[in-house]
């Protein structure tokens, strides 16, 4: 069996597109993954269409050997995630395949299933939301769905120094929406690298009370130092690694101690085996894994494969019951979502195939211009593509 030709599909989804690919081979099968990267489309679609020496023609089998390859040969390496974000999509591509050709899910491949269940923590519920209010009525029917754990960004805008105005408003978002959820479901506060440390430890301080399962990047991401000295500040858990690529990235954070929860991004960082190497640095650091997971159905399905057979697993971020209302046309079969838990399909390779009709159907048709620090970027300012 060899690689004999790439197909990309550029899905219009209003906040992000989606990037989905095929794999094609000399025997007539076909291994899929997800190549989404935030605002960068089109470079990692230019980006797989560069590399093609790299896979075209190889073995699918012989995975470590295409990732090598392409990671000793590529100038940019640790420094580029469109280039990791197309080598992950291939990578994740031949596993696919190489499930389909042996009958049996990636998992097993990597060592088995530890579990057939993953709690999950619920995304992009704030939709529509401007007050305090409104995030506690968003929250509640989110709880009133099944879900324990919830995350939310509540800094709006705000960018490195904030005033006191700016934190007094973020933290009676998260005080109303604490109020309306109760103790026991986890609260997971974003800040999406942006503040300075001394921002981050003034709002860590004043959200302590409130007992947050976790503050997700509160500083940005490309100075280590910065974020150790949040960490050290505040009772609150550190999470970060979404935009970290590969296990070179990963290891200094962790030999410096520096988080508590990693969220390695399956379809950036490397693929699936790179991210069950980084998960398993963590765990040598008693360091949990909670993927990050703000992509397509086919970065879900691509995440619960690692889920499945990694000790430290913690729990899985998922949009997919606050996304499009089509994103589940995409695929011929779902991984079913039960009180807050998603299973994991046992099907050969991911476990999941496209509907290449309903891929048709959502095929982008402008590029999506949403951006995090635009005034009421929270609505999401959805369109159909």
């Amino acid at each position: 069996m060899k690689i004999t030709e790439l197909e990309t599909y550029v899905i219009g989804n209003p906040w992000k597109r989606w990037v989905f690919v095929k794999l094609l081979t000399s025997n007539g099968m076909y291994g899929i993954s997800e190549a989404t990267l935030y605002q960068e489309s089109a470079a990692v679609v230019s980006e797989l269409n560069e590399k093609r020496a790299f896979f075209i023609g190889k073995d699918p089998m012989r995975i470590e050997a295409i990732w090598s390859d392409w990671y000793r040969d590529s100038f940019a390496r640790n420094s580029s995630a469109v280039s990791i974000t197309a080598l992950s999509a291939v990578e994740v591509a031949c596993w696919d395949l190489v499930g389909k050709e042996l009958g049996c899910p990636i998992y097993t491949l990597l060592g088995g299933a530890i579990r057939n269940r993953v709690k999950i923590y619920a995304n992009g519920w704030y939709t529509y939301v401007t007050s305090p209010e409104d995030f506690a009525a968003k929250a509640s029917k989110v709880v009133e769905m099944g879900y324990r754990a919830l995350k939310f960004d509540p800094f709006g805008t705000s960018y490195m120094s904030v005033d006191h105005v700016q934190i007094n408003c973020a933290i009676k978002k998260i005080q109303a929406v604490r109020e309306a959820v109760g103790d026991d479901v986890d609260l997971l506060v974003e800040g999406h690298g942006r503040f300075t440390p001394e921002s981050a430890i003034r709002i860590a301080k004043l959200m302590e009370p409130f007992h947050p399962r976790w503050f997700e990047e509160p500083v940005p991401p490309e100075d280590l130092e910065a974020l150790l000295g949040v960490k050290n500040k505040t009772m609150i858990p550190i999470a970060t690694g979404e935009r970290l690529v590969t296990k070179y990235a990963f290891a200094p954070l962790l030999d410096r101690h520096a988080v508590d929860i990693i969220q390695p991004d399956i379809v950036n960082t490397g693929g699936i085996l790179e991210a069950k190497k980084i998960s398993a640095m963590a765990e040598s650091h008693y360091v949990t894994v909670a993927p990050h997971q703000a992509e397509g159905p086919l970065a879900t399905a691509t995440c619960l494969q690692l889920d499945a057979c990694i000790p430290n697993f913690e729990i899985q971020e998922s949009f997919d019951e606050f996304d499009v209302g089509w994103r589940r046309e995409l695929l011929t079969s779902e991984y079913q979502i039960t009180d807050g838990q998603m299973s994991i399909p046992d099907r050969p390779g991911l476990g999941i195939d496209l509907n290449m009709k309903a891929v048709g159907t959502h095929l982008a048709k402008e590029v999506t211009d949403f951006n995090i620090f635009n005034e009421g970027w929270e609505n999401r300012n959805l369109r159909n593509s």
